[in-house]
């Protein structure tokens, strides 16, 4: 039900309670309100005053049973309604206070109860739409004359009991069922003819339906979910991050769902089959989360609500299914299935420039992404639910290509995680330098379950020097007032190689990088990474990104690297700079000041124009 809806039929229920002329309602709270339980269940809750709950067993007999037996925490057993075929209130739950519903047949009865009266207050049952009959035990009752209410009153007692029987008038559609209860009332036969009838504390809307449909198949209140893992229970929707896809190797589960309109649960009996497309095998109820079908299609004469499905891929190929879930021969659901296959293609990428003499430990890392035949993403052979799952133990380094700048390469336990499904979305390959800074090589063989074997692509992996040198540079020239601007570092080892990523270009113990703006209107923040950890570099550069402001002109900022001035002293390393022009762009208006400026030019023209023609006339002399 929508939050509109259900706004809509609160409202109506408020509007029809106070257009019945009562004077307060008092919301029963939750906590103190024992909830009601499903229709043809015995009901649990004991007897409270200020609740009205509802006699859910269901008689054989074709009579309501008044007559109640109390067990030793005061709950009603025998009480029971004719043709009561759903409970529930309108927010999905069984909750019993003033939000309560109910379905019962025309020719139904249906039975509810509530405590005691204590210190003289009256507790006042009301009917719209039906009639009423009362009993009571250990209290006086009194039903008034056109039998829609009936009220109940005594000095109180731990198991005082009233119980009201209602019937539907012939042709409604509906009942709508009140408890009030009046702290003055003085008897019950004074509070039923009362105009005053207290506080609401219970309301019922009671639909009246002429035929049951309960125990009967609803195709809107049943479907099949996709869950986490084998044996999840009931399902009302598919789990967070659960859409129907896995990896090579995994089982897909789900959990059938077996309604009726009302949105109980079907008693077993029906035929469940389950059926699939494009390969893939299914299986009904396994015995444990390792069976699996072994074929497209099966079935269960004896479907309950909650049933269990597992689908699997018995091929090494990536596949797309269609599962079909019938109840009955009624089709309840069809989702579909996706399975990746084996390794197909295995590439790398993403390396970090290599430190000289450094390992995996220190960050010499580059990412793996496995895919199979259709570039679906795949991650087989792993375990755990951190970064510290096992790597794929096929995965093996490719000796023959990767030369002497990088002296080993291997698997790193350290995975990117999906949190929400537990799939790993890349692995990572660490890699060691020697001493020497240049390009190495990276490469890797993947051996299939099947035995059929891939090779990665041949990766170039750098390694370099710590920064003993660095520049600056603007991606522009010029930038209109308020543009941003992207200003890059460049960092160098001692041979002149863009400097590794490993080692901190800002460890905060020699004073922070720094970008003076003098002139210009803003100050300009280090990048993210530098802070207490120091900047860390990606690819050898440091970039800052920032709004050049709106004072025009030409500046010549200067940027100083205290840490790398340290290490390049022998270099005589030191503040560096860049310079970069602010101006607006024409817009092709004529300004004053050009206006200004073409009469003084026109001024000089003329200028210079009437002295040649002076110069002429004296030579004719």
């Amino acid at each position: 039900m929508s939050t509109k809806t259900l706004r809509k039929r609160i409202s109506l229920v408020a509007v029809t309670a106070l257009g019945a002329g009562l004077l307060s309602v008092v919301a029963v709270p939750t906590a103190s309100a024992a909830p009601n339980v499903a229709a043809g269940t015995v009901q649990s809750a004991a007897i409270t005053e200020g609740v009205l709950n509802i006699a859910t067993l269901s008689t054989t007999t074709g009579s309501a049973v008044t007559t109640a037996t109390l067990d030793g925490s005061s709950v009603p057993t025998l009480l029971s309604s004719v043709g009561l075929i759903n409970v529930s209130d309108i927010a999905g739950g069984l909750v019993a206070g003033t939000t309560q519903t109910a379905t019962m047949l025309s020719n139904g009865k249906l039975v509810v109860y509530t405590g005691a009266t204590t210190n003289a207050k009256g507790s006042l049952v009301t009917v719209e739409g039906g009639t009423i009959a009362c009993a009571g035990t250990g209290i006086t009752t009194a039903v008034n004359a056109t039998q829609t209410a009936c009220a109940g009153y005594a000095d109180g007692g731990a198991s005082d009991l009233l119980v009201s029987t209602l019937s539907a008038s012939s042709g409604v559609t509906s009942m709508i069922v009140r408890l009030y209860t009046k702290a003055s009332a003085t008897s019950a036969a004074d509070h039923v003819t009362s105009a005053t009838k207290g506080d609401l504390v219970g309301q019922i809307n009671v639909t009246i339906a002429a035929a049951s449909t309960a125990g009967v198949l609803s195709t809107a209140k049943s479907g099949a979910y996709w869950v986490a893992a084998y044996n999840t229970g009931a399902a009302t929707a598919d789990a967070t991050g659960y859409t129907g896809s896995t990896d090579f190797g995994q089982k897909l589960y789900m959990s059938v769902r077996i309604r009726d309109a009302y949105g109980s649960a079907l008693a077993a009996g029906d035929l469940i089959t389950v059926s699939a497309t494009g390969g893939a095998y299914v299986k009904i109820n396994p015995g444990s989360a390792s069976d699996a079908g072994t074929q497209a299609s099966d079935y269960s004469v004896a479907a309950v609500d909650a049933e269990q499905v597992v689908i699997t891929n018995p091929t090494a190929k990536p596949m797309a299914s269609t599962i079909t879930v019938s109840v009955g021969g009624t089709v309840i659901a069809t989702r579909t299935a996706g399975f990746s296959g084996e390794v197909a293609k295995v590439v790398l990428s993403s390396p970090v420039i290599g430190k000289t003499g450094g390992t995996g430990s220190s960050g010499n890392i580059a990412v793996y992404k496995l895919y199979d035949a259709a570039n679906n993403p795949v991650y087989v052979d792993y375990t755990g639910t951190d970064n510290t799952a096992t790597p794929p133990q096929n995965l093996n380094e490719d000796t023959a290509v990767r030369g002497t700048v990088i002296t080993s390469v291997e698997r790193n336990r350290d995975f990117s995680l999906n949190t929400s499904t537990g799939v790993v979305t890349s692995g990572r390959v660490i890699f060691t330098c020697g001493s020497t800074a240049g390009t190495g090589k990276i490469s890797f063989i993947y051996t299939n379950t099947s035995g059929s074997i891939v090779k990665s692509n041949v990766l170039d992996a750098k390694c370099a020097g710590d920064a003993v040198t660095y520049t600056a540079a603007y991606d522009k020239k010029s930038y209109a007032p308020g543009e941003i601007a992207t200003l890059t570092l460049t960092f160098k080892d001692s041979k002149g190689n863009v400097a590794n990523d490993i080692t901190d270009v800002d460890t905060d113990t020699t004073g922070e990088i720094t970008v003076s703006t003098a002139g210009m209107s803003q100050a300009i923040n280090g990048p993210t990474t530098d802070g207490t950890d120091g900047a860390s570099l990606d690819q050898g550069t440091l970039v800052y990104t920032y709004a050049v402001g709106t004072t025009e002109g030409t500046f010549t900022n200067r940027i100083n690297v205290p840490d790398v001035n340290t290490a390049g002293a022998a270099l005589l390393t030191a503040a560096t700079s860049a310079t970069l022009t602010v101006a607006a762009p024409s817009t092709g208006a004529v300004t004053n000041a050009d206006v200004l400026k073409a009469i003084v030019s026109l001024i000089a023209s003329i200028n210079k124009q009437i002295a040649a023609l002076q110069k002429a006339l004296l030579k004719k002399k």
